[in-house]
């Protein structure tokens, strides 16, 4: 009994350490983003991310690839691929040359609300009191931050990256639907490959038509993108799913704003003004709240089942 304890003790830790280093990583995403923004646009960035990707997570799959899939669920993945790979990178990316990496990471971090609210609106779960002081928090940090913009892209930027949280969102509600009958790993390769017929067009136009500098550094961040950002970090995020609760895990979405301000300051100089911190602390409530209450209908889901029993 004792061994099964420490062993448990032992996994959350490890899980524990693994989501601060998720998050470390998925913070320097947008710094990383932001230091090739002038040289590469964002629709190529995109592009050349989620191509990179495709690599370590054909590796990480190979394995559940002769998973046969049902017709029924392919229009899915096709919607997960369209929406939370594409349309969301794609917007994360704008989002992130278009106003500073800390700001972009800080209005990604309302991932979660943003799930559960559209959960709610789309699988016709049950709208809490709690859901709705989420969602008024959710509203009150958004306007907080946006009052904080400097300028007028910085605005749009904010925008912007709204728009990749509600795509990712509601990617999220109907990848809780596969992740029910595939493996999590499988769901993203599918849908990342999905995602390729909508970027390499985007890519090859912005070839074409806009100026791209091509540096050593630039494509040292591009692999970096695509290996750790979308492959190491998708694989420990996956392994932590299968370790925690997903609501524990949701708990540590405030660290990716925080890793983002960091390393801004640190590598681009990013300066914060009091509605950056405010903001911060809202969404950071915002997600504990809506964590807290997944947390509890757990708790009353499985004291029913054991009832029942």
């Amino acid at each position: 009994m004792n061994q099964e304890a420490d062993m448990a003790r032992s996994n959350q830790k490890l899980a524990f350490a693994l989501l601060f280093f998720t998050f470390f990583i998925w913070g320097s995403i947008y710094v990383t983003g932001k230091m090739i923004s002038d040289d590469v646009p964002a629709s190529l960035v995109a592009c050349l991310r989620c191509v990179t990707a495709m690599i370590p997570l054909y590796f990480m799959s190979r394995k559940h690839l002769k998973t046969k899939i049902d017709r029924k669920d392919r229009k899915y993945f096709f919607l997960v691929g369209a929406l939370g790979y594409f349309l969301t990178v794609q917007m994360i990316q704008l989002g992130i040359a278009l106003t500073g990496a800390s700001m972009a990471a800080l209005i990604n971090a309302m991932t979660p609300v943003a799930v559960t609210i559209l959960a709610a609106i789309i699988l016709k779960e049950k709208i809490t009191p709690v859901k709705c002081l989420c969602l008024v928090l959710a509203l009150a940090g958004t306007i907080v931050i946006t009052s904080g913009a400097s300028t007028q892209g910085e605005t749009m930027g904010i925008a912007v990256v709204l728009v990749g949280v509600v795509s990712f969102a509601a990617a999220s509600v109907y990848m809780r639907r596969l992740t029910a009958k595939y493996p999590a790993v499988l769901v993203t390769t599918y849908s990342m490959a999905i995602s390729l017929i909508f970027h390499i067009p985007v890519g090859i136009v912005t070839v074409c038509t806009r100026p791209v500098t091509i540096t050593p550094l630039g494509v040292a961040i591009i692999l970096y993108l695509g290996f750790a950002g979308s492959g190491v970090a998708q694989y420990t995020w996956t392994k932590c799913l299968s370790m925690l609760p997903a609501s524990t895990c949701s708990l540590f979405y405030p660290l990716q704003p925080a890793f983002a301000a960091l390393l801004g300051a640190w590598l681009l100089g990013e300066t914060f003004t009091p509605a950056f911190f405010i903001g911060l602390m809202l969404i950071s409530l915002d997600v504990v709240l809506n964590t807290w209450e997944a947390r509890q209908m757990d708790k009353a889901l499985t004291a029913k089942e054991s009832s029942n029993v």
